[in-house]
């Protein structure tokens, strides 16, 4: 999902370029879903492994970003991808194994980027249950689905993920960010994506350079009409 998926994507969304516009640098995009910078890179750029047998294998770029390079590469529909396999891994899945359940479901949904369509939610869980028996990735699938009352779902560790997305059009538009103990959102036509207090409006860098410079938490949120505890807690999280 590099340069190539880009243009793709690109054509998916060709009315509405806020999405796709280059917003993060991989390391900004990283610290944003919680994820060790390299392993961000790996998602953005593939990676060569072992498989059990000691053969190589390479596994493909699994985010959108819009070339190589340094500087900014990452779209925000590249953030909601990476914050979606950010769940994923939280449920225990193996990254370089996640690629046939993604073609699985770009391939039912007729789409690309399907981690940022509000599809998954609604039914990525049916859908990839249904793959369960068919093939050899029974136990990824496993991994995140199980069957409630009859009805297949996201285990609650990927769904607590999905709740905190607001879609528009089908498309990811906005995530509230789960680290923060007030409410942060990341939203491309706010800020330009970066995180943001979402009562205020305020950039949470922007509060925190100031708290971090050593001005009182009670002078910061004065100044932001913030409440202190907001504030130290920003600066904790």
């Amino acid at each position: 999902m590099g340069p190539a998926h880009y243009s793709a994507v690109m054509a998916d969304q060709r009315d509405d370029t806020t999405f796709v516009a280059p917003l993060y640098t991989l390391t900004e995009a990283a610290r944003i879903v919680r994820v060790p910078a390299a392993t961000l890179h790996n998602w953005a750029r593939g990676y060569v492994f072992k498989d059990v047998d000691g053969h190589q294998r390479s596994s493909p770029a699994l985010v959108t970003t819009t070339r190589g390079g340094r500087g900014a590469v990452v779209p925000f529909v590249g953030l909601s991808e990476a914050y979606v396999l950010a769940a994923f891994r939280a449920a225990g899945v193996p990254m370089q194994r996640i690629r046939p359940a993604l073609e699985r479901l770009e391939h039912e949904f007729g789409m690309h980027a399907a981690l940022s369509s509000e599809q998954l939610k609604t039914d990525g869980a049916e859908v990839l249950w249904q793959y369960r028996d068919r093939d050899d990735d029974g136990d990824v699938i496993d991994s995140l689905v199980v069957v409630r009352s009859g009805q297949p779902v996201f285990k609650e560790v990927v769904e607590q993920f999905l709740q905190t997305i607001t879609y528009r059009d089908g498309r990811v538009a906005l995530i509230r960010l789960p680290q923060y103990p007030t409410p942060v959102i990341v939203d491309p036509r706010r800020n330009f994506g970066a995180p943001t207090v979402e009562s205020r409006g305020i950039r949470v860098a922007d509060i925190l350079d100031r708290v971090r410079a050593g001005e009182p938490a009670g002078d910061v949120a004065d100044d932001f009409l913030l409440p202190v505890r907001d504030v130290e807690a920003l600066a904790a999280a």
